[in-house]
């Protein structure tokens, strides 16, 4: 059994990431209760009290930020931590992130692309959210 040649499947990688990398920091900011994402794969950003909060990849990105939208926990990560983190019921979340949160987001050609950009963009920027709720809650 052979392998594909590892050097040029890496290049291929990096080359993405950069692409990738660039077109979502030239995504422009939109309110998040304003936006129409398309039913492809992607990443977003989500920006709320002045900073970076959380990175999400999906395969849907539809789907995924109208369920976030909802504020139901069993829905999204970021919705669970809110009402961990801050006592809140699921209406309260769905509530500050229409009228307080930010998005960037862009579409990807594969879920696979989209995760691995994901995981770049949390290891650099290191989200508070993006990080384990037993971690958060140690800080609170």
């Amino acid at each position: 059994m052979s392998l594909k040649d590892p050097e040029n499947m890496l290049d291929n990688v990096i080359s993405n990431l950069r692409e990738d990398f660039q077109r979502i920091h030239e995504a422009p900011e939109q309110p998040l209760d304003d936006i129409k994402p398309p039913k492809k794969p992607g990443v977003y950003m989500i920006f709320f009290e002045g900073k970076l909060q959380y990175i999400g990849s999906t395969k849907d990105l539809h789907t995924r930020i109208k369920r976030l939208l909802s504020g139901k926990k069993r829905y999204h990560t970021l919705a669970r931590k809110l009402c961990e983190m801050r006592g809140w019921e699921e209406s309260k979340v769905s509530d500050f992130l229409k009228s307080k949160a930010i998005i960037k987001f862009i579409e990807s050609s594969c879920i696979y692309r989209a995760r691995i950009l994901e995981n770049v963009l949390i290891a650099i920027y290191q989200p508070t959210y993006n990080k384990s709720l037993r971690e958060l809650l140690k800080k609170s």
